[in-house]
């Protein structure tokens, strides 16, 4: 049974209503439990995407195959995407 029956309509722009689904969709949440969350005064997180993970696997496998030396670069990018991206724990 959904506990949720009161609903709040809200007048936005096309722009700001895609800006708000972007947001959305970058933290894995739908719409209405983004906008939930921030009315609350919850932040929400942004989730990469398992594709971002994927990625940078695949990355630092080519760098494996390359010399140390040639290597570093690739790692020190890759580091960085992480560093960047990723919440730290």
């Amino acid at each position: 049974m959904r506990n949720r029956t009161v609903g709040i309509n809200v007048r936005v722009t096309p722009a700001e209503k895609h800006r708000m689904e972007s947001a959305a969709r970058r933290c894995g949440l739908t719409l209405s439990e983004y906008l939930r969350q921030r009315a609350l005064g919850y932040t929400p997180q942004f989730h990469p995407p398992a594709s971002l993970f994927s990625a940078l696997r695949e990355l630092d496998a080519l760098a494996d195959l390359l010399p140390p030396g040639d290597a570093l670069p690739c790692w020190a990018a890759t580091d960085q995407i992480r560093e960047a991206l990723l919440p730290k724990e």
